[in-house]
């Protein structure tokens, strides 16, 4: 008897479609038609104040968006007004609700009336005080919002025609002179095109106006009496990237006691200007009492060289990098430049400075990542005293990566390990200390007399003789 054609297939085809088809996406809810979709809508927005105030926005930026603006505004009143306090729980949806706010006033409000949007954005900058002040932003998203709102602000100034810098000049002032929070800290580098020329000439003449009449710090890093001058320097060199000038960016650097902070800045800034030779002239200003910004200004002399045309310079300065923090970016840019005869010699002369550099733990991850396997190996055998059981990050990847090709190391990495929480009695790391030797257990079949290698019998009496009143965590392995 002939077989039918089996419909299986087709089944498992309807049953794809019909998953498809309930699943919560834009196609399908459209396939439920606009009238069911209102329903479902206002019978949730029963239910849910956000959704209805959602609904309440969208249908006025339809409907009525010349209204928009002031239904905004009313919200963020509201909001202003509330004295109760927002716990953990609540910070997020107010932050996607100001967010949304803030969205709808650049995208919508700021199409029809864009004074009515400045006005609406500045209560929300304003905002920020009385919200931080019944609330704990640790996670940052108000905060977020807010220095978007400020920036947005500034953005919008820059849009309304006929407004004057002189105004400008004003109201940037009074948002960052009371501006306690940082809010405010993105505000100034929005406001090249509001200020324009004649702005930011009256900002500047009044911002150097100020630091003139601060008085001078008492004392080398008191840093109470002369926040205000940081902060007036600061305002210089946001002024300076808002308006595109990097030299006056560099003059309000010369104005601060503290050059040495912003070598990198000045630097970047004239790289990206095609000023490299300047921008070395600058990182050369680092001395012994600086060199704690040293590492962050290395690539930017690499940069600088490489601009200049000093290809030499460059390759040296990688290969000091990289000797000094076996960083494998730098030693990849460095082997990129060689040709094929020197990589040769200079991939031997690399992996022996990494197998003596001193920090053991920084060696063994960048031969694991170079990968050279069989030199990691030999770094755990020949050094395992030096390395510290506690940097789990390294030790317990490197454990891992030589389970298999080199089991007598891998056990000494996770013996390491095990013996680091317990010698500290670290009783919440237990766990993992037990997951540690639950591989020790499994590496013991494979293990090996080479250099002495204690075997894991005696490891385990070892252990057990040392730490044998830890039950807590002897019982994570069943033995007491």
């Amino acid at each position: 008897m002939a077989r039918t054609p089996s419909t299986k297939p087709a089944t498992r085809k309807s049953a794809a479609s019909a998953k498809v088809g309930t699943t919560v996406t834009k196609e399908n809810l459209k396939a439920l038609g606009p009238d069911r979709l209102a329903d479902l809508l206002v019978e949730l927005s029963e239910q849910d104040a956000v959704l209805t105030r959602k609904l309440r926005m969208a249908l006025t930026a339809t409907h009525a968006k010349d209204k928009l603006g002031k239904e905004i505004e009313k919200r963020l009143r509201k909001i202003q007004r509330s004295r109760g306090f927002l716990p953990w729980d609540r910070i997020k949806p107010l932050a996607t609700e100001l967010d949304a706010l803030r969205q709808s006033i650049l995208d919508d409000v700021a199409t029809t009336d864009v004074g009515q949007a400045i006005s609406a954005m500045r209560i929300l900058v304003e905002l920020a005080p009385s919200v931080y002040e019944r609330s704990d932003d640790s996670s940052g998203y108000l905060s977020d919002v807010f220095r978007e709102a400020a920036s947005d602000l500034g953005t919008l100034w820059g849009r309304q025609a006929g407004r004057d810098p002189a105004v400008t000049v004003r109201d940037l002032l009074t948002l960052l002179d009371n501006d306690g929070y940082g809010t405010c800290d993105h505000l100034l580098v929005s406001c090249g095109e509001a200020l324009g020329k004649p702005g930011a000439a009256m900002l500047r003449s009044t911002l150097l106006a100020r630091l003139h009449d601060l008085p001078a710090s008492k004392a080398k890093g008191d840093y109470r009496t002369d926040i205000t001058r940081m902060q007036t320097l600061g305002h210089l060199k946001d002024l300076a990237d808002a308006m595109d000038d990097v030299d006056a960016y560099i003059e309000a650097v010369n104005l601060s006691e503290r050059q040495s902070a912003s070598i990198g800045d000045v630097a970047r800034r004239l790289l990206d200007r095609n000023r490299p030779q300047e921008a070395l002239e600058w990182l050369d200003r680092e001395t012994d009492e600086t060199s704690r910004f040293r590492w962050e200004n290395d690539d930017l002399r690499i940069e600088a060289c490489e601009a200049v045309g000093d290809g030499d310079q460059a390759q040296s300065l990688r290969w000091k990098v990289f000797q000094e923090r076996l960083s494998m970016s730098h030693w990849q840019a460095y082997q990129r430049h060689l040709s094929d005869y020197d990589a040769i010699d200079a991939e031997e002369q690399a992996l022996d400075h990494i197998r003596n550099f001193p920090i053991r733990g920084v060696a063994l991850s960048t031969l694991l990542e170079w990968p050279a396997l069989d030199a990691a190996a030999r770094l755990v055998r020949e050094h395992t005293a030096e390395l510290d059981g506690r940097d789990y990050g390294t030790l317990r990847p490197a454990a891992d990566r030589l389970f298999e090709a080199y089991p007598n190391e891998a056990a000494l990495l996770y013996r390491l390990l095990v013996e680091a929480v317990l010698d500290k009695a670290l009783s919440r790391y237990y766990s993992y200390a037990a997951k540690d030797l639950a591989s020790c257990r499994l590496l013991a079949p494979m293990l090996t007399a080479a250099d002495s290698m204690e075997t894991h019998e005696a490891f385990m009496i070892r252990l057990k003789a040392q730490h044998k009143r830890k039950l807590g965590f002897w019982s994570l392995i069943g033995e007491q």
